[in-house]
């Protein structure tokens, strides 16, 4: 990784993201390709509905699956590494624990986009003080969905927002940030690198309609001092069985 932590420190809080290359090498790359993959065979058959999508709700091409940490040791330790812990850690100036990890795919030609919102939609921490490290397994174009950023948007606080029904992406926000004071930037990456975001920081990203998959790997950080809204939580995760059930996932 051949960054200034302290420069990246102060980007990420300036913008509410920031762009980390290779922090991963090329052997830990192909480590963590071989153990996702080994995931998929062997573990992810048996994970709960909840914690994996599809495209077309229970079918069809991989989407994403999460809480990979609570059925395999290998994933549990992603949580430790160190480079990654030094930089969440500087971005957010306190100490933090682990939340989840996830894999977020876009299948070629079909993988759909994700509409505008702020993670912690999702999380339900007080307060909402968390990162988010998302690692790219392929190359990240605009034209396979990038990731956009709404620059300065994470200084907004907590956003209202909408249900859209959609399985994984259930929430939205209602009116996106002011483009002029939050200027949409696409993050681009090659394998190895890494974005990371603050919870609050709004994004979206496109469709792919390339011939290859864009996978990332993510690891998501509350500070230390950040709490689970316990009703927000239980209200968030009865509309996801909701949507679930009516999808036909569960």
């Amino acid at each position: 990784m051949a960054c200034n932590v302290a420069d990246t420190a102060s980007s990420f809080q300036e913008d509410g993201f920031v762009i980390v290359r290779s922090l991963l090498d090329a052997d830990e790359l192909a480590e963590l390709d071989r153990q996702i993959s080994r995931y998929i065979e062997e573990v992810l058959p048996s994970v709960p509905p909840s914690h994996k999508f599809y495209e077309s709700g229970s079918s069809g091409p991989l989407k994403h699956f999460s809480r990979m940490e609570l059925y395999d040791d290998f994933f549990r330790g992603c949580f430790q590494h160190a480079r990654t812990i030094e930089l969440a850690e500087a971005c957010l100036g306190t100490s933090v624990e682990p939340v989840t990890s996830e894999v977020f795919y876009k299948p070629a030609h079909v993988g759909g986009p994700a509409l505008p919102h702020q993670d912690n939609a999702y999380f339900n921490f007080l307060p909402p003080y968390g990162i988010v490290v998302w690692i790219a397994l392929d190359q990240v174009t605009l034209a396979n969905g990038a990731v956009h950023f709404s620059r300065g948007s994470h200084r907004l606080g907590q956003l209202p927002h909408n249900h859209t029904g959609n399985p994984l992406f259930g929430r939205s926000v209602m009116t996106t940030p002011d483009p002029i004071h939050h200027p949409k930037t696409p993050v681009l990456l090659n394998p190895g690198d890494a974005s990371l975001h603050h919870f609050l920081t709004v994004h979206h990203s496109g469709p792919n309609r390339t011939d290859h998959n864009r996978r990332g790997f993510v690891m998501d950080y509350r500070a230390r001092s950040a709490e689970l809204d316990q009703r927000a939580h239980a209200e968030q995760d009865a509309y996801k069985e909701k949507i679930l059930k009516k999808s036909g996932a569960i």
